[in-house]
């Protein structure tokens, strides 16, 4: 025999002792070659343990791209020429998502992005009277929806105010969301009106009650200078340690019975310091932008070295009024046990720290997401074959046939995506330097997107051989159920991801 890598070849089996006289023991089947020995088949064996590849896939793959024959030749008895179903799914999808964490990129520090959002008017709460209308029918009382109307005002006027005067359209988008609010407002005082029988004298007179009250507490505020006009680090200091002083003075003024009262002013507190450093992390970058002369700034590399700069970092849960907060204001179950829900606030915690990092860096979103997707394609195999077994259950099929059909599916749609991203990978490569393949880089995403449904549709025909209305009947019920459940698992386990990054 022939040696391999400068060793022998055994005679006999290192496994059983038998006499060889082959390249396999006759015996127990074991090969001559040792893979200690010999690297390159050590490599060939590690590739065809996971992927399997001999002639087998590349018939596979070829196969796949008729729709439905590789799955009714499999569970014609077929099995041999053909990848196992489930090691194909699991292979092409590893492999497509791992093509597109290479291929998918967010650019999360463009420059132009703010301007962009002024221009289309983007204000911090959503527009539309019906939203308002909706918004404002959780109010029991003429005194919470003057609430809600002057809370909804401050933020548009805040956001108006954000916007440049050069940018008058970009602050009619605001004025406009300000005149639903009071539309929405108004319709709600009637209803209310209407339902407690109240005459328009009483009605002024509350609405006049509340708004006395929301002025009494704009003027405690103007009171306590405002650390957002604070032009240097010692102007700052001196403003943040003003208002602390009055709001000390007030938490000692409160008894030590009145929990709740002092859990809150505890609480502004807090918002105070909060705002106070990041307004000093403002300052700092501003320093750096100015001295460090046209250096690319990143949000999330100034952020790590000079703090947050989002100062409006509250969090609501269930339409309370008051920010969450781990220690002052947690999430509650009263009928979990104290370790749940320690152990809930904690991942709210975590997630709202994550949250804060990928807005700052927008590609957080997206490695989350397409973490995600494979991970609920995988448990949704078993559950489209479910489906499939509700659809068909005259069909005579058992549930592992309609397992096949199922992972046949999922491998083609992965070997789609794959595609998919392929050419969005070469997309970005050769289109800066030849402009005409962006054109037929698009033109043949644009034929895949629709083909993959249009190809389960004609596979799903081909295996089960209904008519042609009956499978599309079967096709759009399952189709739409699935994607519903895809489009759930998918958001939760992204969600899922970014609380523990």
């Amino acid at each position: 025999m022939s040696t391999s890598a400068g060793h022998a070849v055994p005679t006999h089996c290192e496994n059983c002792g038998a006499p060889l006289q082959g390249h396999y023991c006759q015996d127990c089947g074991q090969s001559v070659v040792n893979p200690i020995r010999d690297t390159a088949h050590a490599v060939e064996e590690v590739f065809e343990a996971f992927w399997h590849l001999d002639g087998r896939i590349f018939r596979t793959l070829r196969d796949l791209l008729s729709p439905g024959r590789v799955a009714v030749n499999y569970l014609a008895g077929q099995r041999a020429r053909y990848v196992a179903p489930l090691r194909l799914f699991v292979v092409l999808s590893v492999l497509t998502f791992f093509v597109a964490q290479l291929v998918i990129h967010v650019d999360s520090d463009s420059a132009a992005k703010p301007m962009v959002e002024l221009e289309q008017g983007v204000s911090s709460k959503p527009q539309g009277s019906a939203k308002e209308s909706k918004r404002f029918a959780e109010a029991d009382t003429i005194a919470q929806v003057e609430k809600l109307r002057r809370r909804e005002l401050d933020d548009l006027a805040e956001a108006r105010d954000a916007i440049p005067a050069v940018l008058p359209h970009a602050r009619k988008a605001i004025d406009v969301a300000a005149n639903d609010v009071n539309l929405a407002a108004d319709r709600r005082v009637d209803v209310l009106r209407i339902e407690g029988g109240l005459t328009a004298a009483q009605v002024l007179e509350r609405q006049q009650e509340a708004r006395a009250e929301f002025e009494h507490k704009d003027a405690e505020t103007r009171a306590i200078p405002s650390m957002e006009k604070a032009t240097s680090l010692a102007d700052l200091e001196r403003l943040r340690d003003v208002r602390l002083k009055e709001q000390q003075a007030k938490l000692v003024a409160i008894p030590q019975a009145q929990a709740a009262a002092r859990t809150r002013q505890l609480g502004e507190i807090r918002e105070t310091n909060q705002a106070a450093g990041c307004r000093a992390a403002q300052l700092q970058i501003a320093v750096a932008t100015a001295t460090e002369g046209g250096r690319h700034r990143k949000a999330t590399e100034d952020s790590r070295i000079y703090g947050d700069i989002d100062c409006d970092g509250r969090l609501t849960l269930f339409g309370s009024e008051e920010p969450w907060d781990e220690e002052t204001n947690p999430l509650t179950f009263s009928w979990a046990p104290s370790f749940f829900n320690r152990w809930v606030n904690k991942q709210i915690a975590h997630g709202k720290e994550n949250l804060s990092r990928a807005q700052k860096d927008p590609s957080l979103y997206v490695r989350a997401l397409l973490g995600a997707v494979p991970s609920a394609l995988f448990l949704l195999v078993p559950v489209f074959a479910l489906l499939l077994k509700i659809a068909y259950l005259g069909s005579g099929r058992l549930y592992l046939e309609h397992l096949v059909v199922a992972l046949y599916s999922h491998a083609y749609m992965c070997l789609a995506i794959l595609t998919l991203f392929l050419l969005i990978g070469l997309d970005g490569a050769i289109t800066p330097h030849w402009s005409a393949f962006g054109w037929i880089a698009g033109t043949l995403e644009t034929l895949l997107w629709l083909w993959l449904p249009v190809y389960l549709w004609l596979m799903q025909k081909r295996v089960y051989r209904n008519g042609w209305l009956l499978t599309t009947v079967r096709y759009l019920v399952i189709g739409n159920l699935y994607f519903m459940l895809l489009g759930f698992a998918a958001a939760f386990l992204a969600l899922a991801s970014i609380v523990r990054m």
